[in-house]
């Protein structure tokens, strides 16, 4: 995928993140979501039913659960893109 798409996608995460973690300020894409960010269960779950939504894919629950940071949760929109994943 190009760096282009690949810094949208970086965005609209980072975007979704922020929104359902209340997030403020930058942060690293390899910080942990929930050591270092503190995201709860509650706002993961909506997190990935948000990504969903915003990129028209299903995600596994196996998948999301290894997505521990922005980097890896790029990386796995971007594969289930390019899998066609699309519900």
């Amino acid at each position: 995928m190009s760096c282009i798409m690949n810094n949208e996608i970086e965005s609209r995460i980072r975007g979704i993140l922020k929104r359902v973690s209340r997030l403020e300020g930058e942060f690293s894409p390899r910080a942990d979501l929930f050591r270092d960010l503190g995201v709860r269960s509650v706002a993961a779950l909506d997190l990935l039913l948000s990504l969903e939504e915003e990129f028209g894919v299903s995600i596994a629950d196996e998948s999301f659960g290894s997505a521990r940071n922005l980097e890896s949760l790029v990386a796995l929109v971007q594969g289930l893109g390019q899998q066609g994943g699309a519900r």
